[in-house]
């Protein structure tokens, strides 16, 4: 569709729409903005998302924190905005120049005002910073084609851009493949300990742990009785399935296009506080314990339709699960909280659904985002044929026409 007018406003707007920022008139000519992604710790473990965070200059009027619009002390020279009832992520305030304020923009709340001029862009990514923090290279690999293929592909950087390596060789990051996991490797001949993993957020208030190590002993173990398997466990190496999302409602909450999940039973997260206690083993006791349970620390929930509920850190507003009536035994559990060693996909716990269809991703036909399914979805396949990966368990099942039926979930392949 065409568009007759010279300017455009963007609208950032939260989930819950208690929130909505209007930005100056901006030139269609001054098109597209450049926007950066960042895959630092830090950054995952804001938003809950594998790819961190990815954001533009604000071109409208400063946000003035309100009993709605909360504020986060992220550094010493970054604060983040967020909705304190849905905690979509919002705005970054960036002190870093004294006696400058610079404001972000989360890209996953922008809307333009109106449809663009034909061909036009409103976003160019230009930049993937802090490569090195992911050691495996976390989404970086399915997000070269985030812009379209008339537009040149984001720069890497292992640490900040233009002020650290950068890496201009073809290929995916890291170069040495040994230092990679293959698709069979899996916490079940480790030690215990070892099989912990971490499921914290930025400001520690959620601070559980992931027991991936025993959660693949018992599968095994309950598959060789005879028992079935959750849907969301790889029968082979039992390690959990992980898939991307690109539905509006994850979107928006996390401030990011393309989301991740992974999947676990409740029995198998515990508090990092008493780690022989699980969580509340099924979806009602863990809204029922929200506020009465310290243990639980500073997670919050938002019901964001009926029978769904997004849980999130109420201090630092990272995406943490999201749960359904439907599947009470389980949650869906945002990867960038996981502190894997091996590195950020954590590919001894997650058999990731590279390639395939990305989940939800129709929500993004007709909008400035409709590219961007079936650049990760080719991005992502290619990904994996490069690793020599086999096709993951449940795109199998689904290509074979044998798929079940999924009770309300986000991101499902």
């Amino acid at each position: 569709m065409e568009s007759n007018t010279d300017t455009i406003t963007l609208t950032a707007q939260c989930h819950c729409r208690a929130l909505t920022f209007t930005s100056k008139p901006i030139p269609t000519t001054s098109l597209p903005l450049k926007a950066t992604n960042c895959h630092c710790n830090s950054c995952r473990h804001l938003t809950g998302s594998l790819r961190g965070s990815t954001d533009i200059l604000w071109p409208g009027p400063p946000p003035q924190p309100s009993d709605n619009l909360k504020q986060y002390a992220f550094s010493p020279r970054l604060n983040i905005y967020f909705c304190s009832h849905c905690s979509t992520t919002l705005f970054w305030e960036d002190n870093s120049t004294p006696g400058v304020t610079n404001y972000l923009a989360f890209t996953g709340v922008l809307t333009p005002s109106s449809p663009l001029p034909l061909g036009q862009n409103l976003i160019e990514w230009d930049a993937h910073m802090f490569l090195a923090d992911t050691i495996d290279g976390g989404a970086v690999p399915w997000l070269n084609g985030l812009n379209p293929p008339s537009a040149a592909k984001p720069r890497r950087w292992l640490g900040w851009r233009e002020k650290s390596k950068e890496i201009t060789s073809e290929g995916y990051w890291p170069e040495d493949k040994n230092i990679l996991l293959s698709h069979a490797d899996n916490l079940l001949h480790l030690p215990e300990k070892e099989g912990n993993i971490p499921l914290k957020c930025h400001c520690g208030g959620v601070d559980f742990v992931l027991k991936a190590g025993n959660a693949q002993r018992d599968l095994k173990e309950r598959q060789s009785k005879g028992g079935q398997l959750p849907w969301f466990v790889d029968p082979e190496s039992y390690k959990l399935l992980g898939s991307l999302d690109g539905c509006s409602d994850c979107r928006l909450v996390s401030g990011t296009e393309i989301f991740a999940w992974t999947f676990a039973e409740l029995k198998h997260i515990t508090f990092a506080s008493d780690p022989t206690s699980p969580l509340p083993l099924d979806t009602t006791a863990l809204q029922s314990a929200i506020g009465t349970d310290p243990r639980l620390g500073t997670l919050s929930l938002y019901p964001s339709s009926q029978g769904v509920q997004r849980y999130h850190c109420s201090t630092c507003s990272a995406v943490v699960f999201y749960a359904c009536d439907s599947r009470p035994d389980m949650v869906d559990i945002a990867p960038g909280l996981l502190h894997a060693p091996e590195g950020a996909r954590a590919e001894r716990v997650i058999s990731w659904s590279w390639g395939g269809k990305l989940g939800f991703g129709s929500d993004m036909a007709g909008t400035w985002r409709e590219h961007l399914p079936a650049a990760v979805e080719e991005e992502t396949e290619q990904f994996r044929l490069a690793r020599r990966f086999p096709k993951n368990f449940r795109r199998v099942v689904k290509e074979q026409g044998a798929a079940q039926a999924v009770p309300g979930g986000s991101g499902q392949v």
